[in-house]
C-alpha cells in the first residue's frame, strides 16, 4: 500500500533546512579562470613551445598565433555549509576515497552551475586575510535531501 505524504511536509522541511543555511552557513568564495586577449606588437618575452598543448605549461600566460593569451581569476562570493569533520558528512555510498584535510560542502541546487564552473574554492572568506583555505573539487557534486531537488553535496581537497 503506497503511502501518500502532502507537500506541506516537503515544505517545512525545506523551510528548516534552508534556515540551516542563515544560522551555520560560512561565507566562501569561488574561483574562476577568465582568458583574456592581449594584443601586443611588442618584444616577446613568452619561451616559445612547440609542444600540441603549450598553454598547459604551467604559466598563467601563453601564446597563439600571434595573439598573446592571459589567464585572469575572478571570484564570486557564495553562501555553503562547510563540514570539515569526516563524521559528520553525509554518506553517498560505494568505495570513496578522501584524501586527509578534505571537506565537504552542501549548496542549493540553484549553485550547480556556478561550482561547477569553478576551478578553485576559498573557504570562509571573512578570515581569507589571516589564511587562505583553497580547494578543488574530488569528484563530481551529488544531490541529496528529501526529493533530491533542491540540495547538492561536493568533496573538495587541498589545492
Amino acid at each position: 500500500m503506497p503511502i501518500n505524504i502532502p507537500q506541506s511536509v516537503f515544505d517545512k522541511y525545506f523551510d528548516v533546512v534552508d534556515s540551516t543555511f542563515t544560522i551555520f552557513g560560512v561565507a566562501c568564495q569561488l574561483v574562476y579562470i577568465e582568458k583574456v586577449e592581449v594584443i601586443s606588437n611588442t618584444f616577446n618575452n613568452i619561451p616559445d613551445n612547440r609542444s600540441v598543448n603549450s598553454h598547459r605549461r604551467g604559466g598563467d600566460q601563453y601564446k597563439r598565433q600571434n595573439k598573446t593569451v592571459q589567464e585572469v581569476e575572478k571570484t564570486e562570493d557564495i553562501t555553503l555549509k562547510v563540514y570539515w569533520d569526516s563524521k559528520n558528512w553525509s554518506k553517498i555510498g560505494g568505495d570513496l576515497v578522501i584524501p586527509q584535510g578534505s571537506i565537504q560542502t552542501i549548496f542549493y541546487a540553484t549553485d550547480l552551475d556556478k561550482i561547477m564552473r569553478a576551478k578553485e574554492l576559498i573557504v570562509h572568506k571573512d578570515i581569507k586575510s589571516l589564511q587562505e583555505m583553497r580547494f578543488k573539487k574530488i569528484h563530481e557534486p551529488f544531490p541529496m535531501g528529501l526529493q533530491q531537488k533542491r540540495y547538492f553535496g561536493c568533496f573538495w581537497e587541498r589545492a
